[in-house]
């Protein structure tokens, strides 16, 4: 059976580099890529601990590059600290170098060129906010056509968000962080009418 193509964007929070650990060990799927998204973290210790991850795990073939892309509602710098303390980790930096590559373009531009050589459809698992994905569309629109789906762990609905109002005055925990972040980039990618939109819930006592 051919494996399934798969290019990650994560923004850099502790859950997302447990989810670059879990899309590792899937041997079913061909991972094209990691992007990192400047959301909910540093760039830079985010990008050095998404690479030495990689290197762990055995992954240095998997290329990473950050994107430079903005957001409407930083992310608290509480949260974005976290990035700093999973680089610093000790089991990853007992080697002491780095061999995962860092591409020089930005992560936007990346994705363009994964999706554009990619020999068949991609999907993209993205556990941050959507605006990297909604930049490399704004850059080649012709990329849609390389996208098999999109996996998106972003927004709440009938559920309470995670946007609380001790830390974003005026919120009510209605809304969710990865959405929160660019809402208007969530608005360009669920209203494209070419992408379907199927809904899948997890519900957690």
């Amino acid at each position: 059976m051919s494996k399934k193509f798969v290019l990650m964007d994560h923004d850099g929070a502790v859950d997302d580099y447990l989810s670059v650990v879990l899309l590792m060990s899937m041997q079913e799927v061909e991972t094209l890529g990691v992007i990192v998204t400047p959301a909910d973290c540093y760039i830079q210790p985010a990008v050095s601990a998404t690479r030495k991850i990689l290197d762990l795990m055995g992954c240095s073939d998997v290329p990473v590059a950050a994107s430079t892309v903005c957001g409407l509602n930083p992310f608290p710098v509480l949260f974005r600290r976290d990035s700093f303390a999973v680089d610093r980790l000790p089991i990853l930096n007992e080697k002491g170098t780095i061999d995962t590559p860092l591409i020089s373009e930005p992560g936007q531009n990346f994705m363009v060129r994964v999706l554009q050589a990619a020999p068949e459809p991609v999907t993209l698992i993205v556990t941050g906010p959507l605006t990297t994905v909604a930049q490399a569309l704004d850059i080649a629109p012709e990329i849609e056509s390389k996208i098999q789906e999109i996996v998106w762990m972003g927004g709440a609905l009938n559920v309470p968000g995670n946007v609380s109002k001790d830390l974003e005055p005026g919120q009510d925990m209605s809304a969710e962080w990865n959405a929160y972040w660019d809402p208007e980039s969530d608005r360009q990618n669920l209203a494209n009418s070419n992408f379907d939109c199927p809904l899948s819930f997890r519900y957690h006592q």
